[in-house]
């Protein structure tokens, strides 16, 4: 009977030791793991620096990148960011000669003809130009793409004319001159990209070659900042010049007077331009 009691008492004794450490555990605080705590805040800041760096290098890589071999243009500030291949057809020289005479008919060249302030003239080395009617301190100008693209729209007209039996609708002075400048424009630019050639029955080269352009919309948004109101009648003749200007765009903050008479002399030409330019 003792030998039970000092069983039982040893059970007894094991059973409150284990009761007393479950009590123990039950008001023991759980203590915070200030390591897992850092851990896991360095790994969430290393995860936000990671997207925060792929988001910058979607946005660098969709963004247009200027070469660096190619200087910022001196008067709107245009770089070659524009990469485009060599083709051998577009729509403007499309079969459908009803579709690629409407398309070379719309092209506006309109926006070329702009108003620069004599400030900003001298600013970037121009010589004053004749006076814009609305704002005597500024110039009319024609931007030289606007001028090119002319030209070539003119010839295009002619072309399309003379195939069609129609008469004439610009003087050959003016063809020629334009194919001129056109052939000036070339040589000035003196392009030295080599064009790769392919072995066919036609003359076919640059195929699957790229280049890099100019971007004509951001040329196109600063002469509408420099907007000079003007707008060539589809039928020119017999309209006083200075009707061409009184279409200024809404914001513009130019008035048109219809009593305007220019105070600028009118010249014909300079003295410094020579026909003998080869």
């Amino acid at each position: 009977m003792a030998d039970l009691n000092k069983e039982d008492a040893e059970l007894l004794m094991g059973q409150d030791e284990h009761n007393n450490h479950s009590h123990d555990d039950s008001w023991r605080a759980p203590t915070p793991c200030k390591r897992c705590h850092q851990r896991w805040w360095f790994i969430g800041l290393l995860l936000v620096s990671i997207l925060v760096n792929i988001i910058l290098l979607v946005n660098l890589l969709r963004s247009p990148v200027a070469s660096p071999d190619d200087p910022t243009t001196k008067f709107a500030g245009l770089q070659r960011t524009i990469e485009e291949p060599f083709v051998r057809m577009t729509k403007y020289s499309s079969e459908n000669e009803t579709l690629q005479d409407q398309l070379w008919h719309d092209i506006n060249v309109d926006h070329g003809v702009v108003a620069l302030s004599d400030e900003w003239a001298m600013q970037h080395g121009l010589r004053t130009a004749q006076r814009f009617p609305w704002d005597q301190s500024k110039g009319i100008y024609i931007l030289h793409g606007y001028h090119n693209l002319h030209c070539l729209k003119i010839i295009h007209i002619s072309i399309s004319e003379y195939r069609n039996g129609q008469p004439q609708s610009r003087s050959w002075h003016h063809i020629s001159h334009c194919m001129d400048a056109l052939r000036r424009q070339v040589l000035c630019d003196a392009d030295d990209t080599p064009r790769a050639t392919e072995r066919r029955a036609e003359v076919v080269s640059g195929v699957l070659q790229h280049r890099k352009c100019r971007s004509w919309e951001a040329l196109e948004q600063f002469a509408k900042q420099h907007t000079a109101c003007y707008k060539r009648p589809e039928k020119p003749d017999g309209v006083p010049i200075i009707e061409r200007y009184k279409h200024c765009p809404p914001g513009s903050g130019y008035v048109v007077d219809d009593d305007y008479v220019p105070t600028d002399e009118f010249l014909v030409g300079l003295p410094e331009e020579s026909l003998d330019v080869d």
